[in-house]
């Protein structure tokens, strides 16, 4: 026996209902009732009564200013889906070095270009040599500019380089010096207000660019791998070692990277040690640019001379770790790579 109709009212009511609620979605949530049934009732109200109206003064309806929330929370889940996948392949990503045999990766501590006691000469003279040198990448280690914010702002009084010309400074080194960047990390001073977004937009040779930390995996032509644990700075510090954050990074994971590199702090350091799982770890820490440092007087720090940044050259080694020696001078370092790179 077929459904007998609704009765009238039932289906104005619906009609009611959608009007005052601006949507069937919206009518449906509100009088706790499920969508598909408050639209049958709607459509079979509007066929028997194309001409209704409310009794109300009403405005035409406007078209939707948006997708309805279904729609958009289908969308959501999309999206996030491929932040997160994104997210996961960035542990380990491959890097694949285009040279065979030994290479060299010259960590580049923090640049600060635009400061006022930056040398800049050294900056550019290490860039020229590893730009020069067959078989050496750079990595930059962040804080490449002062990008003052909020209160420090004051600071701009203080140095002689505006804020365009700082972004002058970071294009210079990023795209114009001739180095092969292997990576290129941000820092604190970096990632200020929209320090990310002007990054992004400069990079127009696509550098690998990370904010704070990136864990990369260099793959040889001959199959062998060097990892490097990269981070503006390891969580923890010590006044009897410049390496503390790395060692304890090495220790508590296990030894998971043979290179774990770190900045920020404006020392220097370098140490190699073997784990007690037999593995190899090499730590780095680049003390940068900055050939004064207001704060550090203030505070009473030490201001070392060497190490602006370290060169670490790498045999890479199938099915084994590799061999790496590690430099204080990028100049010594470059030559060693040289050296060893004539004996393939």
């Amino acid at each position: 026996m077929p459904t007998p109709p609704l009765e009238d009212k039932v289906l104005l009511e619906a009609l009611r209902l959608v009007y005052q609620h601006g949507s069937v979605s919206e009518a449906a949530k509100a009088m706790n009732m499920p969508r598909p049934t408050l639209q049958a009732r709607v459509t079979s109200a509007r066929h028997k009564f194309p001409d209704w109206r409310p009794d109300e003064v009403a405005a035409e309806a406007l078209p939707p200013k948006d997708l309805s929330f279904e729609e958009r929370l289908e969308m959501m889940k999309r999206r996030n889906a491929m932040r997160i996948t994104h997210q996961a392949a960035k542990d380990w990503q491959r890097v694949h070095i285009p040279v065979e045999g030994p290479y060299a990766l010259c960590w580049f501590g923090d640049p600060h270009l635009d400061d006022p006691y930056c040398d800049l000469d050294a900056v550019e003279r290490h860039a020229r040599i590893c730009a020069e040198t067959e078989g050496m990448f750079g990595v930059n280690g962040g804080d490449s500019i002062n990008n003052w914010v909020g209160r420090l702002k004051a600071l701009y009084a203080e140095q002689s380089a505006t804020a365009e010309e700082g972004w002058e400074l970071v294009d210079w080194l990023l795209n114009n010096l001739g180095v092969r960047w292997a990576a290129w990390i941000l820092g604190n001073h970096d990632a200020w207000e929209m320090g990310f977004r002007i990054f992004e937009k400069m990079n127009t040779n696509r550098v690998l660019m990370r904010d704070w930390e990136a864990k990369l995996t260099f793959v040889s032509p001959c199959g062998g791998e060097c990892k490097a644990w990269v981070r503006h700075d390891f969580k923890g510090q010590s006044i009897y070692n410049e390496l503390h954050g790395q060692k304890r990074a090495a220790m508590f994971s296990g030894g998971v990277a043979d290179i774990y590199a770190a900045f920020h702090r404006h020392t220097f350091g370098v140490s190699q040690h073997e784990l007690e799982n037999g593995k190899d770890a090499t730590l780095i820490r680049a003390r940068g640019y900055k050939a004064s440092d207001h704060y550090a007087m203030l505070h009473g720090f030490h201001e070392q001379k060497t190490g602006q940044s370290v060169v670490t050259v790498v045999e890479p080694r199938e099915g084994a770790q590799p061999k790496i020696t590690v430099f204080r001078d990028v100049e010594d370092g470059a030559g060693f790579l040289t050296y060893k790179r004539s004996k393939m």
